[in-house]
């Protein structure tokens, strides 16, 4: 196994908030040679808009990146964050607010997504993201060494692979081959389009907020540069979702009919959206991984190590404190002439435990569903909200630096507890 003292050959899959985060935290410390090989033509974010809440900016921050604009992203008044209404009524069932302790300019807004790429490439040296490269096999040598095969017929060699490339990750494939993800059973459809269109709409909420339904739900919110986002969710049968692309374009009638019974004010935005700006996308998850490295020399960063299926809204967020953390890992052994395999583990021992604990919020949240489906639609709706839509500002408000920081502490108490016990064996 390589030291961390010589040249570190790194290569990063994916060029999406991950990779780019990855990129980021590893190309500052000294010592590291990291690339960035993405199989698309061009870097452009498929989506529409994100949540960026306080732990989110924090992050941003620490990897150097520079703030989003004020005009291009939207932020409620008064330290609301959003509100949940009765999808048929209208009627305002739960208010989310940021506490008056965070600062003004780490306070939740929602942003398209492309704005949040558009400011990590801002600081991302742009020679070392290479584009047209499809991974296609990850071979790991006894050495530790891995070599990487692209469709292209391009090779190489390097330290550690960083599988940086979404809940369909081939780096994760490579490393764990019998991890499998699943359709959700729920499709999700997207849009962002002049928030002109809906602002005469009587009686239209200019907030972020969830109109929700029994088992569907509309996300509606201004989104800042003039526009306005429109993102809802229902269910479709094994045989459509799985023939679902991420981000394909969607037939409005087949996205109207999940909001039928909504209010006249929800039905009149969905009405006004352009049909041509509407995309789907299935949602996919799978099985918590019980550890997000291998052999030493593989990493895996945001959806790959973790297939929520987009539960908690806070993915980007996720994958930058992922790459963060990486970077501090592989800082700290390079620091303290530490082998790869030491390095990841770190990592692995910061961030494993903070998706255990996010699985098992989904496992309790899929289980109040379920116990609630016999319910009519208001009681339902109560239900949900009142058993599924806790507090997660523990998500939000997490501490990425004090975890990694715990982590230290602990193996220094490790190491404390092995100098004793030998101390105590000399005097024997």
């Amino acid at each position: 196994m390589p030291s961390v003292q010589k040249q570190l050959r790194v290569a990063v899959i994916g060029a999406g908030p991950a990779g780019l985060g990855a990129l980021l935290a590893l190309e500052k410390i000294e010592g590291v040679d990291v690339q960035v090989y993405e199989q698309a033509r061009e870097l452009r974010e498929v989506g529409a808009g994100i949540s960026l809440h306080y732990n989110t900016w924090t992050v941003l921050e620490k990897l150097g990146v520079p703030y989003i604009p004020s005009e291009s992203f939207f932020r409620n008044s008064d330290l609301l964050r959003n509100e949940l209404w009765n999808a048929r009524t209208g009627a305002v069932l739960k208010k989310s607010y940021d506490s008056p302790d965070i600062p003004e300019h780490k306070r939740h807004v929602r942003t398209q997504r492309a704005r949040l790429q558009q400011a990590l490439l801002k600081v991302a040296p742009k020679e070392r993201i290479h584009l047209q490269k499809r991974l296609v096999q990850v071979n790991v040598h006894p050495s530790g060494e891995v070599n990487l095969d692209f469709e292209d017929g391009f090779s190489t060699d390097v330290d550690i692979v960083v599988g940086a490339d979404g809940i369909r990750s081939v780096v994760r494939h490579a490393a764990f081959p019998s991890h499998a993800i699943a359709y959700s059973g729920r499709v999700g459809y997207r849009s962002i389009f002049p928030i002109s269109l809906v602002e005469s709409i009587p009686g239209i909420p200019l907030k972020t907020l969830f109109w929700l339904g029994p088992d569907t739900s509309l996300y509606t919110t201004p989104i800042g540069d003039g526009l306005f986002e429109v993102s809802g969710r229902g269910p479709e049968p094994k045989e459509v979702g799985e023939a679902v692309s991420w981000g394909q374009p969607a037939d409005k009638e087949t996205m109207r009919r999940h909001f039928v019974e909504y209010h006249p004010v929800a039905r009149a935005i969905v009405d006004a959206i352009p049909p041509e700006t509407i995309k789907q996308f299935a949602f996919f998850g799978g099985p918590q991984l019980e550890t997000v490295v291998k052999h030493g020399s593989i990493a895996l960063l945001g959806d790959a190590s973790h297939p929520l299926s987009g539960a908690f809204g806070s993915g980007a967020a996720f994958a930058l404190e992922d790459a963060w953390t990486l970077g501090r890992a592989i800082s700290h052994a390079l620091s303290h002439d530490l082998p790869l395999s030491e390095a990841l583990r770190l990592f692995d021992e910061t961030r494993s435990p903070y998706y255990a604990k996010l699985f098992a919020e989904l496992r309790r949240m899929g289980a109040a569903a379920e116990k609630g489906k016999h319910l009519p639609w208001d009681e339902r709706v109560a239900d949900r909200i009142d058993e599924r839509w806790g507090s997660h500002d523990w998500i939000y408000l997490h501490d990425v630096e004090g975890a990694w920081r715990a982590t230290l502490e602990k193996e220094a108490g490790k190491t404390t507890e092995a100098l004793t016990a030998e101390e105590l064996q000399a005097h024997l």
